[in-house]
């Protein structure tokens, strides 16, 4: 799909185009909002408003949550595959800025930063915002992750979803994430929608370049040790790391670690899948 837009009174109207389809948005701010590939409706507070109203307290978990504007999705232009609509795994739990292990059943009170639209979710970050839970510094993000997890030997674990970039950011978007060995593998972005394969044992590797807004498949399994990475169907890595302590699971969405985040991100995940191969 190709987007082109025109900037008109610091607001933009953008086009998509795949072939069939041709729209032309109403103009909207600058920022999330526009993308021909979702809308918003309503406002989302800038984050020292949230900080200075007590709605969040830095070095404190909130378990409130915080609200944001609506995200209604076209689905059709970014669930584009069988394996893009599959209904989104239910045995997962949330991170966020203020809260590491949000159950499934209280996401909708994090709608400023995580939302769902039939198989897809809705991964956001604004400007500005850090982790607020702990004093580590920066670290914006919000992510899922997979409530099962695994040791070292286990069968294979297998987690596949179709990403759409709408607004990049220097970010880790996948990470196969030990309990106490850290990450073996993990796909990044950057701020022009390259994605990258970071192997923690090899140099890292370039699999796809200038992806915003064209939806992209993942596939990667995981055995606890071995790893395997695969893009739109083709194998693009493989490794290992040792991990002969701790379990591991899959995370999946945006995390900043040290890095400044400088302006709003948002990613897509559709069609999110875990499942054990023997």
């Amino acid at each position: 799909m190709q987007v082109d837009s025109r900037v008109d009174g610091g607001r933009v109207v953008e086009w998509a185009c795949d072939g069939f389809f041709l729209m032309a948005l109403a103009a909207v701010p600058l920022g999330l909002a526009a993308s021909p590939l979702l809308e918003t409706q309503g406002d989302d507070a800038p984050f020292a408003e949230l900080l200075s109203s007590g709605k969040l307290q830095k070095g404190a978990t909130s378990r409130a949550g915080v609200a944001g504007s609506v995200v209604q999705v076209r689905n059709a232009l970014v669930e584009t595959t069988p394996e893009a609509r599959r209904p989104i795994c239910p045995d997962i739990r949330l991170h966020t800025l203020a809260n590491s292990s949000i159950p499934r059943g209280e996401f909708k009170r994090w709608s400023r930063w995580y939302q769902e639209d039939g198989s897809t979710q809705v991964f956001r970050l604004f400007q500005g915002e850090t982790n607020i839970r702990n004093e580590r510094e920066n670290a914006a993000r919000v992510e899922a992750f997979s409530v099962a997890s695994w040791r070292r030997g286990a069968a294979w674990h297998e987690w596949s979803g179709t990403f759409t970039v709408v607004r990049p950011h220097g970010a880790a978007i996948f990470q196969a994430k030990n309990s106490e060995n850290d990450w073996a593998v993990q796909i990044t972005m950057d701020s022009s929608g390259n994605v990258r394969l970071n192997h923690r044992r090899a140099p890292d590797k370039v699999i796809a370049e200038a992806r915003v807004g064209k939806p992209f498949h993942v596939r990667v399994r995981d055995n606890g040790h071995n790893y395997e990475v695969f893009l739109d169907g083709s194998k693009v890595g493989e490794g290992f790391y040792a991990r002969p302590e701790g379990v591991t699971s899959f995370r999946w969405g945006m995390y900043l670690g040290g890095s400044e985040l400088r302006h709003d991100a948002m990613i897509l995940v559709s069609g999110a899948t875990i499942e054990v191969r023997k």
